[in-house]
């Protein structure tokens, strides 16, 4: 069998796309089957329309949301030709992420803690799930990444206080990124599930975590990044 030798820093990128105990070849084999289009996930990828109304429906319902509730604060995505494209938070074809808390994974280039939907099975065949869409908080602190000390009780504690947590990846035998699944496929009823029930117990915990990365939202830039996205809906 060939061996191919990389740099740390290449290595460290394919590990970002890694999923449960995946090998570098088969995060190669899975990012080229993507780049080519023949991916298994195919006949169940979502036209990009309907991306993007996926995108418009969850923005407005977070708006919504934030008119009932004035000091609500979530932080869609920053920039990027996604953005322009109406992908109004993180992810891609296969999956977007909403981000509520500041803090990040720098080794996955992630927020330490999202809600997110996957929209097709590209993920989700590797975790043995079949669901779409599929929502799940998802927590991720990869060992070695910026403040991964100081983060890990803040993880361990929602972990513990939510329970349901099963691992998503791991990084040389250390788990790095856990999912808590919501059982409906209709994912506005789950986000509301986690804005009511879930929420309010990680805003507790952080709010009462001391040192740690893993923090409350900068509400003047929530409001900045929610308002760019209000301006590019308009012009569209």
């Amino acid at each position: 069998m060939p061996v191919i030798r990389v740099s740390d820093e290449l290595f460290s990128r394919l590990e970002a796309y890694a999923v449960g105990f995946d090998t570098p070849s088969a995060v190669i084999e899975r990012l080229l089957n993507e780049h080519e289009n023949k991916a298994n996930n195919t006949e169940t990828a979502k036209p990009v329309n309907e991306i993007t109304k996926i995108h418009d429906e969850l923005f407005q319902f977070l708006l919504d949301y934030k008119m009932k509730y004035p000091d609500f604060y979530f932080m869609p995505r920053q920039k990027g030709d996604r953005l322009e494209n109406g992908y109004w938070f993180l992810g891609d074809d296969n999956y977007l992420g909403i981000g509520f808390y500041a803090g990040g994974d720098t080794s996955n280039k992630t927020p330490n803690i999202t809600f997110q939907i996957y929209l097709s099975d590209f993920y989700l065949k590797p975790l043995n799930r079949k669901q779409i869409p599929t929502s799940v908080i998802q927590l991720s602190n990869t060992p070695g990444s910026s403040g991964w000390d100081s983060k890990k009780p803040v993880i361990e504690k929602i972990k513990e206080k939510l329970g349901g947590f099963e691992v998503n990846r791991t990084t040389n035998g250390v788990e790095g990124r856990w999912n808590r699944y919501y059982d409906s496929k209709d994912y506005l009823k789950c986000l509301e599930e986690f804005l009511t029930k879930d929420k309010p117990i990680i805003d507790d915990i952080i709010r009462k975590a001391e040192k740690s990365e893993i923090g409350l939202l900068d509400k003047k830039k929530s409001e900045d990044k929610i308002n760019n996205i209000i301006q590019l809906r308009k012009s569209k």
